[in-house]
């Protein structure tokens, strides 16, 4: 049975001990030294985030009027990271529900 080392992605130190699996399994690992800002990693992470290039590109692309489809296609990325990319992004841009709603009324003053 070989033991792999497992370092902290943060800190590269050696002193991580086991915390745990995820739900789906895999195993949860806490980083010791009391310097890393790291306390609980994954040493695979299924989903790499979308890079800041191509979130920049995905965004001028449907700026141009593409839609998720064909962003998808042209960048050779999967329809649902574009559309998440969407999603995210009226997240940011959209005010809230009771701001959004409001209607704006006009005070009338009286002449005098």
């Amino acid at each position: 049975m070989a033991l792999a080392q497992v370092r902290c992605p943060d800190c590269n130190g050696l002193n991580v001990v086991k915390y745990g699996k995820q739900p789906n399994g895999e195993q949860r690992y806490s980083c010791q030294d009391p310097r890393c800002e790291r306390t609980i990693f994954l040493l695979n992470y299924r989903s790499q985030p979308v890079a800041h290039s191509m979130r920049t590109r995905i965004i001028e692309l449907a700026l141009d009027g593409a839609d998720p489809f064909a962003i998808a296609e042209a960048l050779g990325l999967p329809e649902n990271e574009v559309v998440m990319v969407f999603q995210q992004m009226s997240r940011l841009t959209t005010p809230p529900a009771g701001v959004r709603n409001r209607k704006i009324t006009q005070t009338k003053i009286a002449a005098g």
